[in-house]
């Protein structure tokens, strides 16, 4: 008989409240630069968020592949048959949306940009309608990611409000 975690291993909870303390800053922050109108605030706003996509990048890519090797966190009683499998479609949905928001704002870039300001970043395609394109699909691509946080973190408050215990396996 194996013995199953009752939560996930400490590299992927680590993973988990870095990358998602990260894309809601950088979704926070995505969202304001089309409200500030300092020229200063707004590109280093700018900078510093394009700069932490560069660090989410490969962390994603981290993530994603340890997901195929990490122990098993079953969920027990908190979901049935169906939810199942509709939970894993949704966390398949929710990667490949953060891998979208993430490409697309790198090839919707029209000017390279300093990595914290330190490393030149140089613009990935020299190419104003391909960038345009990309900018476009970034702009849906961040909608459709807020709504799957949003609805992540309510789902999330419901089971716990339902003393389902789902929060304590990413704890």
């Amino acid at each position: 008989m194996s013995h199953q975690a009752a939560r996930y291993d400490f590299f992927s909870r680590l993973m988990h409240w870095t990358i998602a303390a990260a894309m809601i800053y950088v979704t926070i922050v995505g969202y304001s630069l089309h409200f500030i109108a300092d020229a200063g605030l707004y590109s280093f706003l700018s900078v510093t968020n394009m700069s932490l996509a560069l660090v989410l990048t490969p962390l994603m890519i981290a993530r994603y592949i340890w997901r195929f090797f990490r122990p098993e966190v079953p969920y027990g009683k908190m979901l049935k048959g169906h939810e199942k499998g509709m939970v894993h479609l949704l966390h398949e949905i929710f990667y490949l949306l953060i891998f979208v928001v993430l490409i697309s704002g790198f090839l919707m870039l029209q000017n390279g940009f300093a990595v914290f300001g330190i490393i030149d970043f140089p613009r990935p395609v020299e190419n104003l309608d391909v960038n345009l394109f990309f900018f476009a699909v970034h702009r849906v691509s961040c909608i459709a990611l807020t709504a799957m946080i949003v609805l992540h973190i309510a789902a999330v408050i419901k089971r716990s409000y339902a003393r389902q215990g789902i929060l304590k396996r990413m704890l």
